[in-house]
């Protein structure tokens, strides 16, 4: 457990007592941020706001909570119920420590607060509507979290117990308000993670295609047996020219017809085709229901399982029909990359190489270094670079959910790659060679407007050659798949945005006219 875990929560939820029990727990240091607080600036909590005001208070907590995640060593830190309100150094903590929200009903905090230390914030004629209204204020900030566990009625050894799970696994936080979730990584974790993500679901569709299912969904199966529940199997063909409303409808109308309603759980256990289809069956099936992903490709664990973004193609247009609409979880069970096809598993790289360009240098040198392991699927190796890619993308994702600005960076190499993908009818290339081939591209684009270095350039194709990804562009049909850019999801109007890299982990979005993408698209064949 290498980086810290922070205990948040409203006053009176047990963060000092979990705290401590879960750092003597893991042999690790306390901290109490209130007392760090009250330790440098020589006053007490109720002093500082009788005196600074909670403007002033807030201010110096910030400070000492930067200063902690700095911190790569193990500490557990019980944080004050505002620490985390400010959203910028909320997904600090997120993305450099274990986030674990503790909950506890209006009533519980009310009594559990009387007749204990001066609580300034209570400090009014009714305390109880104080809380209340603090508590749905602060609720969208307590959601993004990697865990949140209600308390009420439990001993706080129990507690601690949980919270000490929560960071001993690691899991990565997506943060999307009251949408937010965690994504598990790691060997043989469906069993154990996938009871927890049901939750009191009624019915429940498992959707996957005719490869896998009879490969995993009897782990699937088994563990839903386990919470009570019979499954629905839904089982696809495979495939990306299967990726089309009519399969959808499948799935509506198996649905429909067992009954399923707006409390029953969708879940998808499969590659990047399964996951994004029955994310967008799940979100328009009864104006929304809940979904877990389940991706059992290297393509889907790096890539479509995270980030919320369901749809289908529709004539030449790749993932033209769709919606936003997050997961309640994603579990990626490592032990499934063993089943997938060389092929399949090989192209996936060409998502892990975006994502090392997009957003992580050690990434990118952990590929140049370790091809010969990560082309065998070494398990250790490749659950390293599970972890780094959903990282990067669960960062991206948190502070531009809906693809407003910054989420837009992922599209690198797309923008030609779902080109080719699209004029070879989704058969002649897999996505992820679609990719690789628009990585080349997007490099060479960039290194002809003068924004990408060619040392870059010959860099990652050197890595993407060393990773078994196809490079060669002279051989495509750059001319008929340059017709298709205008399809391209960012287009407006007559321009678009096209995503180029500077340097490992420096892209940028620029403004092009389609005319000339495509007459830079053409020039390359």
């Amino acid at each position: 457990m290498p980086c810290p875990l922070f205990i948040n929560g409203f006053m009176a939820t047990g963060k000092s007592t979990v705290g401590r029990l879960v750092a003597a727990r893991a042999g690790a240091e306390f901290v109490d941020l209130d007392q760090v607080v009250e330790e440098r600036s020589g006053q007490t909590v109720a002093e500082l706001f009788q005196t600074r005001g909670e403007p002033g208070f807030r201010a110096l907590e910030r400070e000492a909570l930067k200063n902690l995640l700095e911190s790569s060593k193990e500490v557990v830190v019980a944080l004050g119920g505002g620490a985390l309100l400010e959203r910028g150094i909320r997904l600090a903590a997120l993305d450099q420590g274990i986030v674990v929200t503790l909950e506890a009903g209006p009533d519980e905090l009310m009594r559990r607060s009387a007749g204990g230390p001066a609580r300034p914030l209570l400090a009014v004629p009714d305390p109880a509507a104080r809380i209340r209204e603090l508590l749905e204020l602060r609720q969208p900030a307590y959601a993004e979290a990697h865990a949140r566990l209600l308390t009420d009625g439990l001993d706080p050894n129990d507690v601690a117990a949980r919270v000490f799970q929560v960071w001993k696994r690691a899991p990565i936080a997506v943060a999307a308000g009251d949408r937010s979730y965690s994504v598990d990584i790691g060997a043989a974790v469906i069993g154990e993670r996938l009871g927890p993500l049901v939750g009191r679901a009624a019915k429940v569709v498992l959707v996957s295609d005719e490869n896998v299912a009879p490969l995993h969904a009897h782990r699937v199966e088994t563990a839903l047996e386990a919470c009570g529940l019979r499954a629905l199997k839904v089982v696809l063909p495979p495939g990306e020219q299967h990726k089309r409303i009519a399969t959808v409808e499948r799935i509506w109308e198996a649905a429909l017809g067992a009954g399923a309603d707006r409390s029953s759980l969708f879940v998808g256990l499969g590659g990047g085709v399964v996951t994004d289809i029955t994310g967008f069956a799940a979100a328009s099936f009864m104006r929304g229901v809940r979904w877990i992903a389940l991706p059992t490709t290297l393509l889907a664990m790096v890539d479509a399982s995270v980030g919320g973004k369901t749809g289908v193609d529709l004539l030449a247009a790749k993932n033209a029909v769709g919606a936003f609409h997050q997961p309640s979880g994603v579990v990626c069970d490592a032990e499934t990359l063993g089943t997938e096809p060389e092929r399949g598993y090989l192209s996936s790289l060409a998502e892990v190489v975006k994502t090392a360009l997009i957003g992580d240098k050690e990434l990118f040198v952990l590929l140049e270094r370790e091809g010969a392991a990560i082309r065998r699927r070494d398990r250790e190796i490749v659950t390293e670079i599970v972890r780094r890619c959903i990282r990067v993308k669960a960062r991206i994702v948190s502070a531009d959910e809906r693809e407003s600005g910054l989420r837009a960076v992922l599209n690198l190499g797309h923008t030609v790659g779902h080109a080719l993908e699209s004029q070879g009818d989704y058969t002649r290339l897999t996505h992820g060679e679609a990719v690789s081939l628009g990585l080349v591209a997007a490099l060479r684009i960039g290194e002809r407007l003068g924004l990408t270095p060619d040392d870059l350039v010959r860099r990652s194709i050197d890595l993407q050659q060393a990773l078994g990804l196809p490079t060669v562009l002279s051989d495509q049909p750059l001319g008929e798949a340059a017709g298709l850019i205008g399809h391209d999801k960012k287009r407006a109007g007559a321009r678009l945005r096209f995503i180029v890299a500077r340097a490992v982990g420096e892209v940028e979005a620029v403004d092009l006219g389609l005319e000339e993408l495509v007459a830079h698209t053409r020039a390359l064949a």
